[in-house]
């Protein structure tokens, strides 16, 4: 398992391979006019040879759904960023396909909420996409989040029976959704069969089991020797994307404590 981080100037990219990480994982727009805000090839790949790295995954921060179900032009647009990272190929180093990481923004809020059509929305919507990503030889890996409209082990295993498409994966990053969901070992063994690619930052929470924050790895309650572990005994990912890190020495002391738990 190789190491990978976010984009960002916390290290000079030259520097980034001597320091142990391989790979970096890029974004597509997001927000207001999104598309506007998509890097194009050109800068992707620059980005990547500025320090001889591997792309990990591109991430897309889109909703799919509102209060009321599936929101049509996300699911368009959401297709058309399948076939722009499917392009991407060849640059995505030990992993066998593309990944598109897909981050459900928070659970919807609003007038006229309809929490089965926010399910069937997804559900359609995630046909669509996987369709696309079937044709085009592209992960779709969907990072369960807390709070958003995948927010648990479990939810994402009854999308994947409703959508029943072999390009729905899941990019795992315990911190967002265990320990007060699903037990940690228990989250790894379900979704290992699914799991494409993983994520390291670390959570911490109030007395009333809330997350008060998240922050890198280290600097919060989730158990790095075991996730670590279970990483390797079942779900063996190509690459494991650093994140959080506000400092060098934030992301330094991330990469020793999961080298340490790391098998001989």
């Amino acid at each position: 398992m190789k190491l990978g981080v976010m984009p960002g100037d916390t290290i000079a990219a030259q520097e980034l391979k001597g320091e142990g990480f391989d790979g970096m994982q890029l974004f597509w727009g997001m927000g207001e006019d999104a598309a506007s805000k998509d890097p194009s090839d050109e800068h992707i790949d620059a980005t990547l040879q500025a320090g001889d790295l591997d792309l990990t995954a591109m991430t897309l921060h889109i909703d799919l759904v509102g209060p009321r179900g599936l929101i049509d032009a996300d699911v368009e647009r959401t297709v058309h960023i399948v076939e722009r990272t499917a392009a991407l190929d060849g640059s995505f180093g030990d992993n066998p396909k593309p990944i598109l990481v897909w981050h459900p923004s928070g659970y919807p809020t609003g007038d006229g909420l309809d929490d089965v059509a926010i399910f069937d929305g997804l559900c359609v919507a995630l046909k669509t996409i996987c369709a696309a990503a079937d044709t085009h030889g592209v992960h779709v890996a969907v990072e369960i989040t807390r709070g958003g409209s995948v927010g648990s082990a479990e939810t994402f295993l009854h999308l994947q029976d409703r959508v029943g498409s072999s390009a729905l994966k899941v990019c795992l990053d315990a911190a967002n959704f265990v320990p007060d969901r699903t037990p940690l070992v228990r989250a790894v063994r379900i979704l290992a069969p699914h799991t494409v690619a993983a994520h390291g930052k670390d959570s911490s929470f109030k007395d009333n089991g809330e997350v008060d924050s998240y922050g890198p790895t280290g600097s919060g309650r989730l158990d790095y020797d075991s996730y670590i572990k279970c990483l390797f005994d079942y779900a063996p990912v190509p690459y494991f994307v650093l994140e959080y890190y506000k400092s060098k020495q934030d992301l330094l002391r991330a990469r020793d404590i999961v080298r340490a738990a790391m098998p001989a």
